[in-house]
């Protein structure tokens, strides 16, 4: 019985947050900042920014994890192996970002 009340209680409290009121006036669309080709670069160059950041802490995170794989491997061959499968695969990583980020510097040197 405790476990019906339960699942009805996590099944209705959500829907009664929609019968709230609220007498917001109507909001008008933002602007868009967006009006010429730099600024869409602008726009794109940020995304490509916040894309390797995340990129690089990923792999700053698989490192981490290779480096836990090494200290629980406890000798065990087969764990080794796994771990420095992972760490070279991290530092792979990181290179082919490096490279990838340095791929738009190329481009527009050359495109000048």
């Amino acid at each position: 019985m405790f476990k019906k009340i339960v699942v009805v209680s996590l099944i209705a409290l959500p829907l009664l947050s929609l019968a709230q009121v609220t007498a917001f006036p109507p909001v008008n669309a933002p602007v868009s900042s967006i009006t010429s080709l730099s600024a869409v670069n602008r726009v794109i160059v940020n995304i490509v920014n916040w894309v390797m950041g995340l990129f690089f802490v990923a792999a700053v995170l698989f490192i981490f994890w290779a480096a836990y794989l090494f200290l629980t491997a406890s000798g065990d061959a087969t764990q080794l192996i796994k771990a420095k499968d992972q760490l070279i695969y991290a530092i792979v990583a990181i290179v082919v970002a490096l490279l990838a980020g340095s791929v738009r510097f190329i481009v527009a040197s050359v495109l000048q």
